[in-house]
């Protein structure tokens, strides 16, 4: 009787050592966070994009509002920041070429509104 409970606790120890490397095979399947997004990558993806974005904007404002102001051509992929595309990039950012082509179309959008709502104010006072 007693090897008889003596294989059992063994047994019983045997179970219960090997359970937390069985548990850390198990997948639940559930994801926290807003619906819509896949993990925290897809976060951090979606922060970088706005962040290039706003950065192209901005500087695709400053060089409009000059451009206009010179009476230059409207030539947004001349500017040196376009071309360029890397104003604010971090390496934590990730992809250079990602990031490049946000700001790219911030910096469109930001020259193409600095250049023509001058352009409409111009018109405007002169009739």
């Amino acid at each position: 009787m007693n090897k008889t409970v003596i294989g059992a606790l063994t047994l019983g120890l045997g179970l219960i050592s090997s359970v937390p490397a069985q548990a850390a095979d198990i997948h639940v399947g559930v994801r926290i966070g807003q619906p819509g997004y896949r993990d925290s990558r897809d976060y951090r993806r979606y922060d970088v994009d706005r962040i290039a974005y706003d950065n192209g904007y901005r500087d695709g404002i400053r060089d409009g509002n000059r451009d206009d102001h010179r009476n230059e051509r409207f030539a947004y992929r001349d500017e040196r920041a376009y071309r360029e595309a890397d104003n604010g990039y971090r390496r934590e950012f990730g992809s250079r070429w990602e990031y490049a082509s946000a700001y790219r179309r911030g910096f469109e959008a930001g020259y193409r509104r600095a250049y023509d709502d001058d352009r409409r104010r111009f018109d405007r006072r002169r009739y």
